[in-house]
């Protein structure tokens, strides 16, 4: 996130970027591939569970006490397969979270800097001026 007319800001900014791991630096193109594969993941998640459930036959077994006991028996494959498509996701969504952090952290500490910067040029300036003023008067 780059000030156009703020060049503390911008340098502050940038040394802060520098210091985030390279694998959480997120950039527009990067981010816009996540946010694809995290929808195509949770479709496929969704498709995975709609088969389990159609995968369901009702078996009949006898019991020791002589009655038949109905259960339904899933192709676990299915859950298998949307389990692996939510830890994708999972792990996707938690690395864009710390990515923007990170960015967030980043841009946090160089307005801290640069309005230090800011008012203690300022403060300085303000004292040089009453200097100023003051040597007009003695």
């Amino acid at each position: 996130m780059r000030l156009e007319n703020d060049t503390t800001f911008n340098t502050l900014f940038e040394e802060e970027y520098d210091k985030i791991p390279r694998i959480f630096r997120l950039n527009r193109k990067l981010s816009k591939i996540a946010l694809i594969i995290i929808v195509v993941f949770i479709a496929g998640a969704t498709f995975c569970l709609s088969r389990f459930y159609a995968s369901g036959e009702y078996v009949t077994m006898p019991s020791a006490a002589g009655y038949e006991m109905g259960f339904n028996v899933y192709d676990n494959r299915y859950m298998v397969g949307m389990i692996v498509c939510l830890l994708i996701v999972i792990v996707l969504s938690g690395w864009l979270t710390i990515g923007v952090l990170f960015e967030k952290r980043a841009f946090a500490k160089a307005t801290r800097l640069s309005n230090m910067i800011y008012l203690s040029e300022r403060h300085r300036n303000e004292i040089k001026r009453q200097n100023d003023n003051l040597t007009k008067y003695y």
